[in-house]
């Protein structure tokens, strides 16, 4: 994992944002967390559990999140990039000047918000047709 502190100067002010780059998270619960103006790059999550959440003016690049859950979460001025999401669910998150592009959203259940967002941006939304049914075999006993 690579996280660092990274200043920019600009003429009139100075900011700072954290770079995490290549980061793995496995089984993990991230709850009321404030995420503010970070790049998050090349990163892989899995099994995490996002809860209360807000990521401010941040950019996830080239990020993979499998069987990931997002639960009231706000998401501000984020945008989403290259990005591939699998078997992940969204549960009741915000998404204000926030965009998703050029990513893929596979088995993945999108709450209403972020689907509208995946119809611009080039993303791709793919569901497995899910097969509940069972075939039961039933050998009969032959009667002699």
């Amino acid at each position: 994992m690579i996280t660092q502190l990274t200043k920019i100067a600009h003429v009139s002010s100075a900011e700072c944002y954290q770079s995490i780059q290549a980061e793995k998270l496995l089984f993990t619960v991230i709850s009321g967390q404030l995420m503010s103006s970070s790049r998050i790059e090349k990163c892989k999550y899995q099994q995490v559990v996002f809860s209360d959440c807000n990521f401010y003016a941040c950019e996830f690049q080239g990020v993979t999140f499998e069987n990931c859950i997002f639960e009231n979460c706000t998401f501000e001025f984020s945008h989403i990039r290259n990005s591939h999401f699998k078997n992940c669910n969204f549960t009741n998150c915000k998404w204000r000047a926030s965009s998703t592009m050029d990513s893929i959203y596979m088995d993945c259940d999108l709450d209403q918000t972020l689907g509208k967002l995946c119809q611009n941006g080039k993303n791709i939304v793919l569901s497995e047709v899910k097969d509940y049914t069972t075939d039961i075999y039933i050998e009969l006993a032959q009667v002699a």
